[in-house]
């Protein structure tokens, strides 16, 4: 190999270089010693070089350095989530796409192995539906896209009624199989634009696009009566809390708080019920809990800027 041909010749003939710098593939000396030289001659272009010749997108060599190592880090990250190793390619264009949202539709070599890389990455492995990080990734979206064209919507916090009892009684496979049946109900009784993932445990966040929290509600109970019919034999019921962007908080965290909040009392309240967050109301909330969530008086100031949109 000539010590004057750039990462873009190499990859050309076949040589995977990025692959090696990253790690992915075993270095020879040949191989080392032409990638030193090239880091020598390009030590102002290195990493810009690199992201290049994966996206198609310069960046100055400072950004593309920084990028680079988080684009490492990813990497490990979505590696350790998939229990296998995930190429420096797709990790990258995952990294640069969905994470920091720099690109629309950077290069990719094997377009297949991204989306299916891409679907595990974002799914449940359980129940197949979204985990926790793409919902609220969903929600956050939801919000910004609420703010500039000035619509409702709600989110639902939903948590299974005896679930626990009978996970510890009858053995994870079959609390396996209830949380699995539980997802196709809501992949069934839910729209296409709408979004379910598993928050945590037997939780699920919903969000329910363009809906306001009187629809929510008749969605959220659609659903509470199918899963009390499934599982009536187990005594499994669902419990769903209900808020709404803008009137019951305009910041993610606030918002998934008063669903959560409005849950609690769904429970409080004797399970198997959905419950609206305005119903919990301040008088059930403890000075210490309104210091941390402001759900309430956030939608008076946004809808000023807003118009009213009811």
């Amino acid at each position: 190999m000539e010590d004057q041909k750039t990462i873009e010749e190499l990859e050309a003939e076949g040589y995977r270089i990025i692959d090696v710098i990253a790690g992915d593939v075993p270095s020879s000396k040949e191989l080392q010693y032409t990638i030193d030289k090239i880091v020598e001659a390009k030590r102002g272009t290195f990493y810009s070089d690199i992201l290049y010749n994966i996206a198609s997108e310069r960046f100055s060599e400072t950004e593309a350095k920084k990028l680079w190592q988080e684009i490492i880090s990813h990497k490990y990250m979505m590696s350790e989530m998939l229990k296998r190793n995930v190429g420096v390619r797709v990790a990258t264009m995952d990294y640069l796409e969905n994470i920091k949202n720099i690109i629309v539709a950077p290069k990719i070599i094997d377009e297949t192995e991204f989306r299916k890389t891409l679907k595990l990455a974002e799914t449940d492995p359980l129940t197949g539906v979204f985990n926790r990080r793409v919902i609220i990734r969903e929600i956050s979206d939801e919000i910004r896209g609420s703010k500039q064209e000035g619509y409702f919507f709600s989110i639902l916090m939903i948590d299974l009624d005896g679930f626990k009892n009978y996970n510890d009684t009858e053995g994870h496979t079959a609390g396996d199989l209830v949380l699995q049946e539980v997802a196709g109900i809501f992949k069934a009784e839910l729209r296409k634009n709408d979004f379910v993932g598993r928050y945590g445990g037997d939780e699920f966040l919903v969000l329910l696009s363009k809906v306001d929290k009187n629809m929510a509600k008749k969605i959220a109970e659609k659903i509470r009566q199918r899963v009390e019919k499934e599982f009536k034999t187990i005594n499994i019921t669902m419990s769903a809390g209900v808020a709404e962007f803008p009137t019951d908080g305009i910041k993610l965290d606030d918002l998934i708080s008063c669903a959560d909040e409005a849950l609690y009392r769904a429970k409080e309240f004797g399970k198997n019920r959905v419950v609206f967050f305005k119903y919990v109301g301040l008088s059930f909330r403890t000075p210490e809990n309104l210091k941390t969530v402001s759900c309430v008086g956030d939608f008076n100031r946004w809808n000023k800027k807003q118009g009213n949109m009811h």
